[in-house]
């Protein structure tokens, strides 16, 4: 079992509010804000530990948000919610206490973590969501992307990430259509059950889902996460400019 009292204590220690959210199986789900110093600045949605079994993302928002983003902050502001999944995260399991898969139920009505998400979307509209996840059985990075605009950025972001690990070589096998070596298009047929497509249909122009594989260290799986964070603010800011 992990210690979700750690990643607390950590928030704690940022100098930025935190808010909880709600409290779920006696587990508090957090939200940070990230104020932007711009005047029209620029909503970006950080998600991370939808599946409870994938630590990696939970831990590369956290390092983001103990980073300094003064700089990203002059034209981006940040909604982030380090671990949507507190029970899974804690037992190491993908799924809720309740044996439901977060990432599976964003059409329903009574799964209190997808309830607690949906409120903080309330009416916000992003110009980029971002889910942090793993593959367990995945040698190398991959990610899936959806734009209304379908100008997809993915193939940069992966020739990004390859500083860092390879692609993985495989097809993920989710019936997505492949845009370039490692990048997946969000697909159509998956509906609105799942964070990202549902993000892309009712909340943001763009949305990325980051998957690195479970056999790299910790690190290297964190550090790729905010690469590809970080190069896709970047290409925004100089489409921006």
């Amino acid at each position: 079992m992990r210690n979700y009292a750690e990643i607390t204590k950590r928030l704690e220690h940022l100098e930025v509010p935190i808010e909880i959210l709600g409290t779920v199986h006696n587990y508090p789900i957090h939200q940070i804000h990230l104020s932007s110093s711009a005047d029209t600045p620029r909503p970006i949605l950080v998600t991370g530990g939808v599946h409870g079994d994938e630590p990696a993302g939970v831990e590369a928002v956290l390092q983001f948000l103990e980073r300094d983003n003064t700089t990203l902050l002059k034209m981006f502001s940040f909604i982030v919610i380090p671990c949507i999944n507190p029970y899974g995260y804690v037992h190491n399991t993908r799924e809720t206490v309740n044996g439901v898969d977060i990432n599976r139920a964003f059409e329903a009505e009574d799964v209190a973590e997808v309830i607690i998400v949906k409120k903080v979307l309330a009416q916000t509209q992003f110009s980029l969501a971002i889910d942090f996840h793993e593959d367990y059985d995945a040698t190398g990075f991959y990610l899936y992307e959806g734009k209304r605009d379908e100008k997809y950025i993915g193939p940069d972001l992966a020739t990004a990430a390859k500083t860092i690990g390879p692609i993985d070589p495989e097809d993920p096998g989710e019936d997505a259509p492949n845009l370039a070596e490692g990048v997946y298009k969000v697909a159509d047929s998956w509906g609105t059950e799942g964070l990202a497509p549902y993000l892309l249909h009712f909340h943001s122009e763009h949305v990325i889902i980051s998957e690195t594989p479970t056999v790299w260290q910790l690190e290297q799986r964190a550090a790729l996460h905010l690469m590809v964070l970080d190069t896709a603010l970047s290409t925004l800011s100089e489409k921006e400019l």
